[in-house]
């Protein structure tokens, strides 16, 4: 992984979401043929984003790294994650990567396969089985860093500031922000920076930030409680998944095997050849032998499978209450994460207006 030789000044440093992955094809085929289920899966979407979101802070080129839920505003760059496959032996995620102003940074898949051996190595919070994936997207995102001058990471940082303060306010700060002729968010107006209301923004941005924090907190004794049994199961279900692939093997040869006796006996029967009737039976019942030793190796490998669904169905999480001291209250959040999102974005905004005395309460009842 490419480690940045020297940090950025505080007032380049640009900041990161990474949102809850989505878990892709989640239907009872796809993930029966995956060896997975859908708890495991569920999973899967929260820790591999709080492990990128670790491999991204080793690296050394970002502020802030969190990992947020979907649609989650103040964010410089934003990377969203699709799982295509997950498993033992592959993983495969299709990776988007945009900042506030609209501009694509990364857009592809991307796909590694383990051995046993590969497993050796993982060590919890630095080193995952798939490692290589998650350091290939981290260079990526760094390579499109290194190519920005100050300039141009200023307009990015003002956007995301802006876009915050439209979400927070819709039609105050709308016309700040437009689209230009390519279709990419730009300034177009500044506030003055002694504007109260625009204080006021910036204050509640700092806040904002403390749910994410508050959210990350929660995810860090998730990720490090699941880390060794998340990591033995996809040993395990690698060593399971060969295991079956060999028991079917040995079973269509041995099925084969058995067929290819009983037409020999067959064909002794029908040319009449002298001793058939003894050399004919011993085939048919070694035959048939065979062909039964087929169907338990077959048996054998479906207790595998079973084995591997029994494990699978052990992993559950769910979101856990979210507490915040705001404004010398503790403030509950309960619910899924984009629930508690929601609850948040209703209070920040809530709290907006009643400081900077509008007549009623923001309407947010779209959200």
């Amino acid at each position: 992984m490419q480690i940045a030789q020297e940090p950025y000044p505080s007032d380049q440093l640009l900041s990161v979401g990474i949102e809850v992955f989505d878990p892709g094809e989640t239907d009872e085929e796809t993930l029966e043929k995956q060896y997975s289920s859908k708890q495991i899966r569920q999973s899967e979407t929260q820790f591999m984003p709080f492990h990128l979101k670790t491999t991204l802070e080793q690296s050394g080129f970002w502020g802030e790294v969190r990992v947020v839920p979907k649609d989650a505003k103040g964010m410089n760059v934003m990377v969203r994650g699709k799982v295509i496959e997950s498993h033992g032996e592959e993983l495969a995620l299709d990776v988007y990567v945009e900042d506030a102003q609209g501009f694509i940074w990364i857009n592809r898949i991307y796909r590694d396969r383990l051995r046993k051996e590969d497993y050796e190595a993982a060590l919890i919070g630095k080193k995952g089985p798939f490692q290589n994936i998650y350091n290939a997207i981290a260079n990526d995102i760094a390579t499109v860093r290194r190519r920005m001058d100050p300039l141009s990471v200023k307009q990015l940082q003002r956007t995301t500031q802006l876009l915050f303060a439209a979400d927070l306010v819709p039609g105050a700060y709308e016309d700040y922000v437009q689209k230009n002729l390519d279709g990419k968010l730009e300034v177009v107006r500044l506030p003055a920076e002694d504007d109260p209301m625009w204080q006021r923004v910036n204050q509640i941005s700092v806040r904002n930030e403390m749910f994410f924090d508050s959210l990350n907190n929660t995810y860090d004794p998730f990720y490090r409680s699941m880390w060794k049994p998340y990591v033995d199961w996809r040993r395990f279900n690698l060593i399971e998944q060969i295991s079956i692939r060999e028991a079917r093997g040995d079973s269509i040869k041995q099925a084969a095997a058995g067929i290819i006796m009983i037409a020999a006996a067959i064909l002794l029967e029908v040319n009449d050849v002298d001793g058939a009737s003894t050399l004919r039976d011993v085939l048919v019942l070694g035959g048939s032998q065979v062909i039964i030793n087929g169907v338990n190796i077959s048996k054998r490998a479906e207790i595998h499978r079973e084995t591997l669904k029994e494990l699978a169905d052990s992993f559950s999480s769910d979101a856990q209450t979210i507490r915040i001291e705001l404004e010398g209250q503790t403030v509950a959040l309960t619910g899924s994460v984009d629930q508690q999102m929601a609850q948040w974005r209703e209070i920040l905004r809530n709290m907006y207006m009643e400081e900077n005395e509008f007549p009623e309460p923001l309407d947010v009842s779209d959200d």
